[in-house]
């Protein structure tokens, strides 16, 4: 069986003139090319010994030779000053030279150890490599490892995802030795630049406060960059539904024709309002068990392997948007379209009825809480380890 990892380029050229750099793999002739997340100038590469060059002796130059180098020194940083370039050509040939390294060190302990080596081999040990280095790498592994040990429920893994997305953006790699506190700084102004709502920047400085305590529980030595970080969240601003609203919104769904967006839409809506189930529920409802008007169902965003099945009593209304949606749709729970079109879709309706609050599928929880405690009801809350909030 035979071996093989190189550097190349890959091509033809981005709009910014430059190729991404990848390390190939060849085993038994089946090529797999994995993304270093870096780019380069193709004039400016040497593929025989991949490396990234600053310059070139004057009988190897292209015709466009100076502007090339004219966009790569501008692209550095900093005017068109060589030592920025020269700089960035370094560090990415350092990062070149640990790749080649981690696949020579791989494809040589299979050499000796005599066991074939496999793509899926491979790429499971070059990752397990990364994930000890860079925290980027040991974040994408742990998050499939949770989802695949079901230890996340899918929505979280979306949401983790989302997060993982944002701090590649935010830079790329991030080695576990460059966690401190101006991380975390650097990584909150990013975050306020790409959101206003202050609980979703919230959201994801605790997601990576997550991933950082499964890298120390797994041994990797860092500085913690959260020691003297405050992460705070702000009270909700959804406003539950008016009584006339609402019965201005029941109207309304009831003049709407079986199976339209808007009926669908509001099957699930309106169902929220009198039974409190939040969205990632109302999608699932398909997997709950009934007896009578007692809804048996698992909470998605308290999903762990020691919660137990939770009994939710149904009102009379909310059992018949239910059975509307179930008898209309002929399917076991409600009509699932995509979180943004259902609630932009709310939105309208909302313009259309000239309704003042605005409105969100989070509304209907808020609601179903707000006429519960106005009917007498206690509600209560506590903290999430001690299993989900009840109404």
């Amino acid at each position: 069986m035979n071996y093989s990892a190189k550097i190349v380029l890959r091509k033809p050229p981005r709009q910014d003139d430059t190729c991404l750099l990848r390390l190939q793999i060849i085993i038994s002739r089946a090529i797999h090319p994995i993304s270093l997340n870096i780019s380069w100038w193709p004039e400016l590469f040497d593929e025989g010994n991949g490396k990234c060059l600053t310059s070139l002796p004057a009988a190897d130059r292209p015709k466009n030779y100076k502007t090339i180098l004219s966009q790569a020194r501008a692209a550095a940083g900093i005017g068109l000053e060589e030592d920025a370039l020269a700089k960035r050509a370094a560090d990415y040939n350092l990062l070149v030279g640990q790749a080649m390294a981690k696949a020579n060190d791989i494809i040589v302990t299979h050499r000796l150890s005599k066991k074939p080596l496999t793509v899926e081999g491979f790429l499971e040990d070059y990752q397990s490599v990364s994930a000890k280095h860079d925290f980027l790498a040991f974040f994408q592994k742990k998050l499939a490892q949770r989802l695949k040990r079901k230890e996340i429920a899918e929505t979280t893994h979306i949401s983790h995802t989302s997060t993982l997305r944002l701090l590649r953006a935010f830079r790329d790699p991030i080695p576990f030795y460059s966690l401190g506190p101006q991380f975390v700084e650097d990584f909150h102004v990013y975050v306020k630049q790409q959101s206003k709502s202050p609980n979703t920047r919230w959201g994801r400085h605790k997601t990576v406060k997550t991933y950082l305590n499964l890298a120390r529980k797994a041994r990797i030595k860092f500085e913690d960059p959260y020691q003297d970080f405050q992460n705070k969240s702000v009270k909700g601003t959804w406003r539950p539904l008016p009584p006339a609203e609402l019965a201005q919104l029941e109207r309304f769904y009831a003049s709407c024709q079986p199976c339209s967006a808007e009926r669908r839409v509001l099957q699930k809506f309106l169902f929220s309002c009198y039974s409190s189930l939040r969205l990632s529920d109302l999608k699932a409802v398909d997997k709950a068990s009934f007896s009578g008007r007692e809804m048996t169902f698992r909470i998605k965003k308290t999903f762990s392997k020691k919660m137990r099945d939770m009994m939710l009593p149904l009102t009379t209304r909310a059992t018949n948007y239910l059975e509307d949606a179930q008898q209309e749709n002929e399917l076991p729970g409600f009509y699932d379209y995509t979180d943004q079109y259902s609630n932009r879709l709310l939105q309208r309706i909302g313009r259309v009825l000239g309704l003042t609050t605005h409105l969100h599928h989070h509304v209907g929880r808020e609601t179903f809480a707000t006429n519960f405690v106005r009917a007498g009801g206690k509600s209560r809350s506590a903290p999430e380890a001690d299993g989900p909030r009840r109404h």
